[in-house]
């Protein structure tokens, strides 16, 4: 019969798999995701044993990947946009859509994590993130196929319209954060500019799908 791990000891791992996962970022913060290539100097800077690593997490790869999940925005909410696209309850993939690129938007503007994580991805060649891509690419897929009743037999390609706004909403709050200024003479940093871009982003989705209901 298999005993049970005494509450004490599953507190305990769960302390220490919140102070592993919070060590990768900290370092990250302080040295940047390049420094992110050894157990043990992850281990030191959480106070903990380097074995843990490998016994909560199966290495430091997962580790890292465990860092990642709690920060990046769509995977963060991959459980709860799965079950409503289950439930099919919600008001339209238009609306669908919109809210979540205006959250996008609204959530990489505030998470200095999550630039730093889109930072890494865009820079580095690392086999991780290039998971961690696909997983994102495997969730947007899902968003996607709510759209395709809509657009089908259409002219409007709302997948390439959904790559330039997502991948607009990533440049234009890097590129504001990092460089400063404005951007196409719009004060990101400023709440009637930050409400402007997401206006746009209804507006645009709104455009594409109104266009597809237009006759040939």
């Amino acid at each position: 019969m298999k005993t049970k791990e005494p509450l004490h000891t599953i507190k305990n791992k769960d302390l220490t798999k919140k102070k592993l996962v919070w060590a990768v970022g900290e370092i990250i913060k302080i040295e940047g995701f390049a420094s992110l290539k050894s157990a043990s100097k992850v281990a030191r800077f959480a106070g903990v044993d380097r074995k843990l690593i490998g016994r909560y997490f199966g290495g430091l790869n997962q580790l890292i990947e465990a860092y990642v999940v709690e920060n990046d925005y769509w995977l963060l909410f991959t459980d709860k946009i799965n079950d409503l696209l289950k439930s099919n309850n919600y008001p339209g993939s238009k609306e669908l859509i919109t809210s979540i690129l205006q959250n996008q938007y609204t959530f990489f503007l505030s998470d200095k994590d999550m630039q730093r994580l889109i930072l890494w991805e865009l820079t580095t060649d690392s086999p991780l993130m290039k998971s961690i891509h696909n997983a994102r690419e495997s969730m947007g897929q899902k968003l996607l196929e709510t759209t395709d009743e809509h657009f089908k037999g259409s002219k409007v390609n709302f997948r390439a319209i959904g790559a330039l706004l997502v991948g607009g909403i990533y440049y234009t709050v890097l590129h504001t954060i990092y460089n400063g200024g404005k951007f196409s003479d719009l004060d990101v940093t400023s709440n009637e500019g930050q409400e402007q871009i997401l206006n746009a982003i209804e507006q645009i989705v709104g455009w594409a799908y109104n266009e597809a209901e237009k006759p040939e």
